[in-house]
């Protein structure tokens, strides 16, 4: 990278920080905790490509046996593990505030603390081969097979297992999580996986439609709960949260006239309800994932080059 882009990369994050702080307002019933969701899914998604990156560089390095290829798959896997260590501590922030705990093993918390150890053995292996050839060979090989792992530990075992508290469903939009449609004068009571909800009213005030939703609980405990939301913008405007649990209700989406509505509910995880709806948290997402995509080609391409000067000063000494 030229010195303008490194400039101007600098610039960028330091702009997508601020914003963070001073522009992207609070969420609603997660608070300042939720601007997190802006550093912790671009440095986890980008964990990923870094990962990608190092197993395609592996694959040249035993196709065409050059060094350099070798320098660009251990910089590109450095840095896919720093990207990882950031994406577990921000994430870890996030679960103490919203979840109560640092760490309680959830299959997604479990899946990156997997993915860690497998790439920390790759370097461990590298360090343990004294051979230079036959150290870049069997790292290569390694880290083929270990990208094998990454789609299935971060994109598939915490997409079918029931108990994550991370967002299955789909973080752009409100979600596409557990829930039941209930109507005006005709079904009122319905069940949400061990959650019996039951409509006991609805009033409209303007565009806003009230609903008065009574959720028992699995133990048998029961509480009322009042979400809105406004049909002006198509938005929910109150999401409650359900006492004595990790879960929220909000109203997805009306249809109908008022007094003969159908109003669908979604019975989310805390955390998991419209992140990134809010147009100026978007905008700032994408600004940040720009940023550290940036910063990441900047690194990777620094390292290799180090790496690769650092090969050459041991060969001609």
């Amino acid at each position: 990278m030229t010195s303008a882009l490194k400039l101007s990369t600098g610039l960028w994050l330091a702009v997508v920080t601020a914003a963070m702080f001073l522009w992207v307002p609070a969420h609603e019933g997660l608070g300042n905790v939720g601007r997190i969701v802006i550093v912790h899914v671009p440095t986890g998604w980008l964990t990923s490509v870094a990962f990608l990156v190092s197993a395609i560089y592996s694959a040249l390095y035993l196709r065409r046996g050059r060094a350099v290829d070798d320098a660009k798959a251990l910089a590109a896997a450095e840095l896919g593990l720093i990207f990882s260590v950031l994406a577990t501590v921000t994430g870890a922030i996030f679960a103490r505030v919203v979840w109560g705990t640092f760490w309680n093993w959830d299959p997604r918390e479990t899946a990156i603390a997997v993915l860690m150890l497998i790439y920390a053995a790759y370097f461990a292996l590298r360090s343990s081969i004294e051979d230079v050839t036959r150290q870049r060979r069997l790292g290569a090989i390694y880290a083929l097979l270990a990208f094998i792992t990454v789609p299935f530990l971060i994109f598939v075992i915490p997409r079918i297992t029931d108990s994550t508290l991370h967002p299955n469903c789909a973080i752009l939009n409100t979600p596409n999580c557990e829930g039941l449609t209930l109507a005006e004068g005709g079904r009122v009571i319905g069940q949400v996986s061990d959650f019996r909800l039951e409509l006991k009213a609805v009033e409209q005030v303007g565009s806003i439609t009230v609903t008065t939703v009574e959720v028992r609980n699995p133990d048998g405990t029961f509480a009322t709960l009042r979400p809105s939301f406004d049909s002006a913008t198509g938005r929910p405007v109150a999401i409650e949260r359900v006492p004595d649990s990790l879960r929220e209700l909000q109203i997805k989406q009306l249809s109908g006239a008022p007094g003969s509505q159908t109003i669908e509910l979604a019975l989310a995880n805390v955390g998991n309800v419209g992140l990134l709806t809010e147009s100026r948290t978007l905008i700032t997402f994408f600004a940040s994932l720009l940023g550290f995509s940036a910063l990441f080609v900047w690194l990777w391409s620094l390292r290799a080059g180090l790496l690769s000067m650092h090969e050459e000063l041991q060969a001609v000494g």
